[in-house]
């Protein structure tokens, strides 16, 4: 029985992580992450905030990133699909041309 649970699930890979604080931590910054899932090679959060101090070589100012709701993925292929419209001179209506606006100034 736990030999065929193991077959069943071999290509399966979660990590649940309910809470993460990163103290310049694999070179991300200083923040924090809650309820961190990743799935095979999928990764969101209900709430991640992390801040890159600078450091006077390669980052001049303050950076910020995080996830909020599990959306981060979702808004930035978004933003990538309106990306290539533009680059393929489709034509965008006022919300996508709102939605494009909005989400480049989230991801500069």
């Amino acid at each position: 029985m736990l030999k065929k649970i193991n077959w069943k699930f071999r290509k399966t890979h979660i990590e649940v992580s309910p809470l993460t604080i990163h103290i310049n931590s694999k070179w991300e910054g200083w923040g924090f992450d809650i309820l961190n899932i990743q799935h095979n090679l999928w990764d969101g959060s209900l709430l991640k905030l992390v801040w890159t101090l600078p450091n006077g070589a390669e980052r001049s100012k303050l950076t910020f990133s995080g996830d909020f709701l599990f959306l981060r993925t979702i808004l930035i292929h978004e933003l990538l699909d309106l990306n290539d419209r533009i680059l393929w001179k489709s034509h965008l209506s006022k919300w996508d041309e709102f939605k494009f606006w909005a989400l480049t100034l989230i991801f500069k």
